[in-house]
């Protein structure tokens, strides 16, 4: 989020909403949710998102939701975790993106930045086959729910319309079935 603009006061009762969502998600109640929000505003998450806004965000014609299921997939499929483009510091020429890729760069930057620097998420590798414990999943989707969260947040900034009540419904949804 640019620091010059102001979530508009009609909008923080859905996002406060959304972000208790997310703090609940993530394990964090309520003495602990303001460490969320440092999490989010810290190393191993802001420079991520930083390029997806710039990339996706604040250059698409129409923003998309991503599916966390179909991203999972396509992550998989795609062998993301281990393709330069997806990882690799620098980033790559994005000319032909779609949501998917903007969407796996961030969430693969963000885990393997993690598991490199001792961060939150501590997995250490995507390997959805050799995981009883269901780890690699988790670590995902929680990531996912987190780039889910900063882009509603984005947009309740910088869209004129913004569907909130929708949104946030569809987050409680979403990430319930996932607790």
């Amino acid at each position: 989020m640019e620091a010059s603009k102001v979530i508009p006061r009609e909008r923080l009762p859905v996002l406060q909403q959304i972000y208790d969502t997310l703090c609940l998600y993530l394990g964090f109640y309520d003495d602990e949710k303001h460490l969320v929000r440092q999490m989010l505003d810290g190393d191993f998450i802001k420079p991520f998102f930083k390029e997806y806004r710039h990339d996706y965000l604040e250059v698409a014609l129409e923003l998309e939701d991503v599916d966390c299921n179909e991203l999972f997939r396509w992550c998989r499929s795609a062998n993301t975790f281990v393709s330069p483009k997806y990882t690799s510091s620098t980033a790559p020429n994005k000319e032909g993106w779609t949501i998917l890729d903007h969407a796996a760069r961030f969430v693969v930057r963000t885990l393997c930045f993690s598991w490199g620097n001792n961060g939150e998420w501590t997995r250490g590798k995507f390997d959805p086959d050799d995981d009883p414990e269901l780890e690699t999943d988790k670590e995902f989707h929680q990531v996912w729910a987190i780039l889910r969260y900063l882009q509603a947040e984005w947009e309740a900034v910088n869209m004129e319309e913004w569907e909130g009540s929708n949104l946030s419904e569809g987050f409680m949804a979403m990430l319930t079935g996932r607790l």
